[in-house]
């Protein structure tokens, strides 16, 4: 069966409900911004964030 790999960031923001989501290309280029991110939405909130690069394979429709 074929494939497709979406490559997402998950952003949790602590006490604030489900998580935001950012896509990219690649692993490595979500890798590389995951810190940056991450920092970006503690400096904007005041709140603990938590983030995670997930790898998907969903099937081509």
């Amino acid at each position: 069966m074929d494939s497709i790999e979406r490559v997402i960031l998950l952003v949790f923001l602590l006490g604030r409900g489900g998580p935001t989501t950012i896509d990219f290309d690649t692993m490595a280029q979500c890798q590389a911004a995951l810190p940056q991110i991450a920092d970006v939405y503690n400096d904007m909130t005041g709140v603990e964030v938590r983030a995670r690069c997930v790898s998907l394979r969903l099937p081509r429709r």
